[in-house]
């Protein structure tokens, strides 16, 4: 992933949807870094716990248009691997809410809605 180097995905996920997160993450942070602070590995599963940080460059999740906002954010990731030694399956677990904030999206405190029209600044 600091390799930004998408079409090396496949040498290490049979998963479309692997393929497809780990894409779409460096095509929106395309200057992204991530620090692993630590792995556990039982069987055929690895999880980690990562640190990213980037710049807000193009579509990611429901953000369309780039903020050019820097973000950092921890994410924890499972891995399942198959008998070949590649990412069968995935799990995320991430503050996408701290990702949306940081991008410039209105984001209301518990029982206030955003006012209609709020999304990311103009």
């Amino acid at each position: 992933m600091n390799g930004h180097d998408v079409g090396a995905l496949s040498e290490y996920s049979s998963n479309p949807s692997v393929i497809g997160s780990g894409t779409a993450l460096v095509n929106a942070f395309p200057d992204l870094e991530a620090t692993v602070r630590w792995i556990v590995a039982e069987d055929d599963i690895v999880s980690m716990y990562i640190e990213i940080q980037g710049t807000h460059r193009g579509p990611w999740i429901w953000v369309q248009e780039p903020s050019g906002n820097r973000v950092a954010v921890g994410l924890t990731l499972a891995f399942q691997f198959d008998d070949d030694g590649r990412m069968a399956d995935s799990w995320l677990g991430s503050n996408f809410v701290a990702m949306l904030q940081q991008m410039g999206w209105g984001i209301a405190p518990v029982g206030q809605t955003v006012p209609a029209g709020a999304g990311p600044p103009a």
